[in-house]
Order: C-alpha cells, then sequence, then structure tokens
C-alpha cells in the first residue's frame, strides 16, 4: 500500500496499491494540498517504508 501526505496537514493525497509519481499527485491535486492550502513540494520530504498485515477476510 502506498500513501502519500501533505506535509502540512497530514492529508492524504493518495492512498492505493499501484504507486504513483509525485508529478502525478501534484498534478492530481493542482499542486496545493486541498484542505490547508499548503503548495505541494515536488521532492518528499519524509520516507516511511514499513509491512502492513494482511486483513482476514471473514
Amino acid at each position: 500500500m502506498y500513501v502519500i501526505k501533505c506535509d502540512s496537514c497530514g492529508f492524504v493525497l493518495y492512498k492505493g496499491a499501484d504507486p504513483k509519481t509525485v508529478e502525478a499527485v501534484l498534478r492530481l491535486w493542482g499542486g496545493v494540498c486541498p484542505k490547508c492550502m499548503s503548495p505541494l513540494e515536488r521532492r518528499p520530504i519524509k520516507i516511511a517504508v514499513g509491512l502492513l498485515k494482511e486483513r482476514k477476510a471473514g
């Protein structure tokens, strides 16, 4: 699962199984966070990598 958040407010700009480029996410939101209206940077400020547990159906 890939998650891209606004560094200013933590709003989730993208969450999904497929990776997206930073440029694609910037274009999706017009270069600004829709929640706090902060300009979005092209370079990531923080990168967090981890494993997510699969949820069992049922």
